[in-house]
């Protein structure tokens, strides 16, 4: 009890270490980071290298597999690492409302990172090109034009420095919004199909979907860190991995291997979201585009050169798939042309 008869507030149980050990336990999960990148490596070159050079795909030589790791890792240590460094203190000293503190600065990185990411972090694995002023650029912003949508900067992406496959993917906010155009989809698809495609995008910013999903990982990403807060608190089972002195740092790789099952059922929903999108994105480019038949090409094209499955399982849709089925997309779209 304090002097004036109110009791004093109990400190975080998992309070302020010496220095020389916080480093020390930083460094191991570190350590335990960058293990599991390099015993993920093999798996990665075999995909790359065999699997996909197998069928055809595979355009990456050895030296950009290699850039591409470096660059990674790089971005991973700078980022990640400050990111889960901020993580690890604000667990030690903000006591129950730690996870709101983290679930804060997650969600301030992320904000800023769909704002510097087309413009800082993306061009360091890919060359952003400004799509000529050739038909397919004017049938594009003729839509935009039509939809009233903002489109400054289309840019033709050399996806084919990596692989054989196509696509397309919308990005950033404000001033900073960008269409991305892989080479080898503009090498395969007619300007019709291109517009589709593009209206497809468009219809994920018009339809509020960039907002959503990012509301949506949001929650996901306040979902894991308030279940690491309660995980924290239970010293069995810290007794359960022969612990005796819990810690933040032990708690988190723990968390992280025990995680799976919890992170497979908040997926599933994540999921659900993302395929419901797609749909309402195909029924936009039907709808402003004035056919259903030039979307329906694209994706038998996309589904065509990529060899997806047509007919996967639906259990395996319903756990795993962030896209429909691309035959459920087309009855979809053939049904709005009925």
């Amino acid at each position: 009890m304090g002097d004036g008869g109110c009791p004093l507030p109990s400190p975080p149980k998992h309070g302020r270490q010496p220095v020389l050990v916080r480093r020390l336990q930083l460094l191991f999960v570190g350590a335990l980071l960058i293990a599991t990148t390099v015993l993920g490596l093999p798996f990665r070159l075999y995909a790359t290298f065999v699997i996909e050079e197998r069928f055809g795909f595979n355009r990456t030589t050895p030296r950009t597999f290699v850039l591409d790791r470096l660059k990674g890792l790089a971005l991973g240590a700078g980022l990640g690492g400050g990111l889960l460094g901020l993580v690890l203190f604000f667990f030690e000293w903000a006591g129950p409302l730690a996870w709101v503190w983290c679930w804060g600065a997650t969600t301030a990185f992320t904000l800023t990172a769909q704002f510097l990411a087309p413009t800082w972090v993306m061009p360091l694995f890919n060359t952003f090109s400004p799509l000529e002023k050739t038909d397919l650029k004017e049938a594009l912003v003729d839509y935009a034009r039509s939809t009233r949508f903002p489109l400054d900067d289309i840019f033709v992406i050399d996806g084919s420095r990596r692989s054989a496959k196509a696509n397309a993917f919308f990005t950033g906010f404000g001033s900073r919004k960008r269409i991305g155009l892989f080479d080898t989809l503009i090498e395969r698809h007619t300007t019709p199909e291109l517009v589709a495609v593009v209206a497809h995008e468009v219809g994920h910013y018009k339809r509020g979907h960039i907002w959503k999903s990012l509301a949506v990982g949001l929650a996901h990403s306040g979902a894991l860190f308030w279940l690491l807060s309660q995980f924290l608190e239970q010293p069995g089972l810290f007794d359960a991995f022969a612990v005796s002195e819990p810690s933040v740092y032990a708690g988190m790789v723990f968390f992280g291997l025990l995680f799976t099952p919890i992170e497979l059922i908040l997926s599933v929903v994540v999921n659900l979201f993302s395929r419901k999108h797609e749909f309402e994105a195909d029924a936009f480019a039907a709808e402003t585009t004035g056919s259903v038949e030039p979307m329906v090409s694209a994706l038998t094209k996309l589904s065509a050169d990529s060899l997806a499955n047509l007919t996967p399982h639906p259990l395996q849709v319903f756990l795993h798939h962030s896209h429909p089925p691309v035959l459920r997309r087309i009855a979809a779209l053939r049904a709005l042309g009925h």
